[in-house]
């Protein structure tokens, strides 16, 4: 639900957008539960049966893998139940600076839900008859992690130029918040409620799974756009129409080294040409290298250290021809350089030549055809 208001001032060259949206997250999961205990042999009253080694005895042999999956493994055997509502202020504005030019301000909240898979992955419970251990706890997707959240401002400026065309450049500015990363931490009797789990039997074991970061991260940008019809051209070149844009933006904060996965440089440019018969197109789009995820830190492995995308330029050309009324004739050529995504690992001393890991060649692919309308 929302509700929206908007006003004019000045002789309508301010106007002004705001509002607040509502939105109530109902959230009721079914997973897969793997529970050991399933597979111990059992008396009377239901208490496990122990051997001479005082641990319970199983009913299938750790040898048959698929006949203990079928006792241990239940289908949609774990649920969950979560609810939530977040609030959305906003507030855009937008002055006419003159008849062309005009500049335009906004300030908005959103929010990052986490996917499916956090609420119906599964659960994997401890053996009971065994003390906490790294290898003997609770493994599950958190149903409680809070979705992130994020509180935007951004500014732009526009310039229309007389013809077909526009420059335009704006900055923005990001901070996040609640958003994901690993740990483990002791089971409490809320968490454990989450799923429905007993907390007389699981409260002394850790649970592995996800929570939200205390951190923020603010982010930080600029980008640059420019589309221009050049109607100055003499008439036999026609038609032509340009365009190119770039964006640059970084990560700061206390937290920022768990923020992976952002381009921090990218750029498009390009140019078409539209006649009565026929119309061509050639893009070039430039992207620049992608911190992804981080590796763990171990033997021979310095601590800030990632993987990494290598930067990329793809070049792709398209074009169509009027053959009649209702058939064209078209081409598409995808990625013509035969551009590669090169993978990387990369540490504060990694050098150079140790950096390279694999190599992705999707080729080129171009597509031939006929089209028609009937």
């Amino acid at each position: 639900a929302y509700v929206r208001g908007d006003l004019a001032l000045f002789e309508r060259r301010l106007k002004l957008v705001g509002g607040l949206r509502a939105e109530q997250t109902n959230i009721d999961a079914e997973g897969p539960l793997t529970d050991a205990t399933r597979n111990f042999q059992r008396d009377t009253s239901g208490r496990a049966i122990l051997g001479a080694d005082g641990r319970p005895l199983p009913i299938l042999p750790a040898t048959d893998a698929l006949g203990v999956s079928r006792l241990t493994y239940r289908d949609r055997g774990a649920r969950t139940k979560k609810e939530y509502l977040r609030l959305f202020p906003s507030l855009n504005a937008s002055f006419n600076v003159r008849e062309n030019l005009v500049a335009r301000a906004g300030h908005y909240f959103s929010v990052g839900r986490p996917n499916f898979n956090q609420y119906a992955g599964g659960i994997t419970l401890p053996d009971p008859e065994s003390p906490p251990s790294p290898g003997n706890r609770i493994t599950v997707n958190n149903a409680g992690i809070k979705a992130w959240s994020a509180q935007s401002t951004q500014v732009r400026l526009e310039y229309y130029f007389e013809g077909v065309g526009q420059i335009s450049a704006g900055a923005f500015r990001r901070d996040f918040k609640n958003f994901f990363g690993g740990t483990v931490f002791n089971a409490t009797p809320a968490f454990l409620a989450l799923y429905g789990l007993d907390p007389a039997t699981y409260d002394a074991y850790d649970v592995s799974t996800q929570e939200n970061l205390p951190g923020r991260v603010r982010m930080t940008g600029v980008d640059f756009s420019y589309k221009q019809a050049l109607t100055f051209l003499p008439r036999w070149a026609r038609g032509v129409q340009v365009f190119a844009n770039a964006s640059a933006q970084r990560a700061t904060g206390e937290a920022a080294a768990n923020f992976a996965g952002y381009i921090p440089r990218s750029g498009s440019w390009g140019a078409s040409l539209t006649r009565e018969r026929y119309n061509a197109r050639i893009n070039w789009n430039y992207r620049g290298r992608q911190r992804r995820g981080v590796v763990a830190s171990g033997a021979s492995i310095e601590p800030g250290t990632y993987n990494w995308g290598s930067k990329r330029l793809y070049i792709d050309v398209s074009g169509e021809y009027r053959l009649s009324r209702r058939l064209w004739a078209f081409a598409n050529l995808r990625n013509l350089g035969d551009a590669t995504e090169d993978m990387e690992i990369a540490g504060p001393s990694t050098p150079a030549h140790a950096q390279f890991r694999q190599r992705l060649d999707f080729g080129s692919l171009w597509t031939f055809g006929v089209k028609g309308t009937f």
